[in-house]
């Protein structure tokens, strides 16, 4: 059995590499290739392509990755792929090196490090969409409160949402988009831009996708009987919203505790490993074995409670 495991590994800690290669050759090869014959088309015609994003694009795989890029002040427009893709070798051949290092596992079974790392990459590209997310539905309430209240004053629709939302904190992830997104669609569309606004709000969230359609329907309708109906349905929103956040802060309690579990059991199994006393268990394929799957385990068990929690939310 034992045997049979020293023949495995170097199999397994291969195909490993080889898979990562393969995503990184993959990448390189479409964003560097197909974009220079994409670009030579573009100068024959005379099309100057804007670095502007696109509405169009709002919530798509490249904008989450520009998203994720773009708290560290890293512009990866039009590399999108690349980039993320550059970022998960850096992650492999860190947490790898890091096995290998700290727990003492031969190169071949620290491959599982690398598959970690790989997956704390996508979870660092994911994450940043749910935070933005998050952060504009934490927001709504004191939105609606405003906008409740100056709709009775101000009936023109597209003012005082701009009004309302100019109030918002400066860097405000809702306030950009009801001033990027909102008063500038209604401005040069009109009415006609409500359905596409609706559609894009509710990718954000089903709250920010119910209060647009809420302000559309005042829109259209318009009247003092229907503003009356929207500050009814208003509060009853802020009220949902509000629990929202509430239970937000609770999962956000509860990851913080999974994390430290995580860091402890980490902690334990690396003073273990480096233990003269356990050396020579170490050695053993299984042990190994069963230390690169918990710590796979661990990983993708945290980011399936994550998402479990977000889904609920």
């Amino acid at each position: 059995m034992v045997a049979t495991l020293y023949k495995i590994l170097p199999f397994i800690g291969a195909a490993t590499a080889a898979f990562i290669i393969f995503l990184f050759g993959k990448s390189l090869s479409e964003d560097l290739f197909k974009r220079r014959s994409k670009d030579r088309v573009k100068d024959l015609v005379g099309v100057e392509e804007l670095k502007d994003i696109k509405p169009a694009d709002f919530g798509s795989k490249e904008y989450k990755i520009r998203l994720a890029f773009a708290r560290f002040n890293i512009d990866v427009y039009q590399h999108e792929k690349l980039a993320l893709n550059a970022l998960r070798i850096i992650a492999a051949i860190v947490f790898g090196t890091a096995m290998h290092v700290l727990f003492n596992l031969p190169w071949t079974t620290s491959s599982a490090g690398s598959i970690g790392g790989i997956l704390l990459v996508n979870s660092f590209a994911a994450n940043a969409w749910v935070k933005l997310c998050n952060d504009i539905d934490k927001e709504i309430p004191i939105f609606l409160s405003g906008f409740t209240s100056t709709i009775q004053v101000n009936p023109n629709v597209l003012q005082a949402v701009e009004e309302e939302a100019m109030v918002l904190a400066v860097n405000s992830p809702l306030k950009r988009w009801l001033i990027d997104r909102f008063v500038r669609q209604g401005q040069e569309l009109g009415i006609s831009a409500l359905d596409e606004l609706i559609a894009e709000a509710f990718r954000v969230s089903n709250s920010l996708g119910v209060m647009v359609f809420l302000i559309g329907r005042l829109w259209r309708t318009g009247g003092m009987e229907w503003r009356r109906s929207f500050g009814l349905a208003a509060q009853n929103l802020e009220g949902v919203m509000e629990a929202r956040v509430l239970g937000l802060a609770a999962g956000s309690s509860a990851k913080n505790a999974v994390k430290v579990i995580i860091g402890v059991t980490m902690m334990v199994i690396m003073v273990m490993a480096r233990n003269p006393i356990f050396s020579t268990a170490m050695e053993q394929p299984i042990v190994q074995i069963v230390y690169a799957l918990a710590t796979l385990m661990m990983i993708f068990g945290f980011q399936f409670m994550s998402n479990m929690i977000e889904r609920l939310m």
